[in-house]
C-alpha cells in the first residue's frame, strides 16, 4: 500500500508539471543590426503545456504568433501564414525551441540548437546562455534566457543568423 501511495504522488507531480499553464504580458524590442532599426512590440501570452502558446500583441495590433500542436500561424502586418511544423524542420525547430525555453527546457533547447550551453545563478535569476557551435544560413546563434526564483521566464533574447535579435521581457 505504501508504495502505491508513493507511485501515485509520483504520479500526481508529473501531471501537474506537465499541467503547466502561464499568461503574462510581454514588451518585445526587435533589432535589425544591419539597418540599426529598432521595433518595438507588446501584448499578452498564454502558455499550456506542452505545445501551445498564442502572443496576442497590442502593438502592432491585430499581429500575434499561435501554436497549437503541431500547427504554427503567424499574422504579421495582415498577412497570415500557416506551417505544419510536423513537415516543416526549420519551424519545427523554431516552435520547438520557443517552447522549451518557456517550460525551462533549455538543455534539450541547446542540444537541438547544437548550441554550448551555460547556466550561471545570480541572486534569485538564473541565466541560460546557448551559443551555436557553427554559423548557419538560418537559426539561433545565441540564445539567453533569465528565469525568476519560480522557473518563470522573465526575459529571452533570440539572436538569429541573420542578424535579427528580438528581446522580450514578461511581466507576471
Amino acid at each position: 500500500m505504501k508504495k502505491l501511495l508513493i507511485l501515485i504522488a509520483l504520479l500526481a507531480c508529473g501531471l501537474t508539471a506537465s499541467a503547466q499553464e502561464l499568461s503574462c504580458t510581454f514588451v518585445q524590442k526587435k533589432t535589425l543590426k544591419a539597418v540599426n532599426k529598432v521595433i518595438p512590440g507588446e501584448g499578452k501570452i498564454t502558455f499550456k503545456a506542452p505545445d501551445y502558446l498564442n502572443m496576442t500583441y497590442d502593438v502592432p495590433e491585430g499581429e500575434y504568433l499561435l501554436i497549437e500542436g503541431t500547427q504554427l500561424k503567424n499574422c504579421v502586418k495582415g498577412k497570415v501564414i500557416q506551417i505544419d511544423t510536423a513537415k516543416n524542420p526549420r519551424m519545427r525547430k523554431m516552435r520547438n525551441t520557443l517552447l522549451d525555453c518557456i517550460m525551462g527546457n533549455y538543455e534539450k533547447a541547446a542540444e537541438e540548437n547544437d548550441a554550448t550551453l551555460i547556466v550561471e545563478q545570480k541572486g534569485d535569476i538564473k541565466t541560460v546562455s546557448m551559443m551555436a557551435r557553427k554559423q548557419l544560413p538560418a537559426g539561433y546563434a545565441r540564445i539567453i534566457l533569465d528565469y525568476n526564483k519560480k522557473g518563470l521566464p522573465v526575459r529571452m533574447v533570440l539572436d538569429e543568423f541573420t542578424g535579427i535579435e528580438t528581446e522580450y521581457t514578461f511581466k507576471y
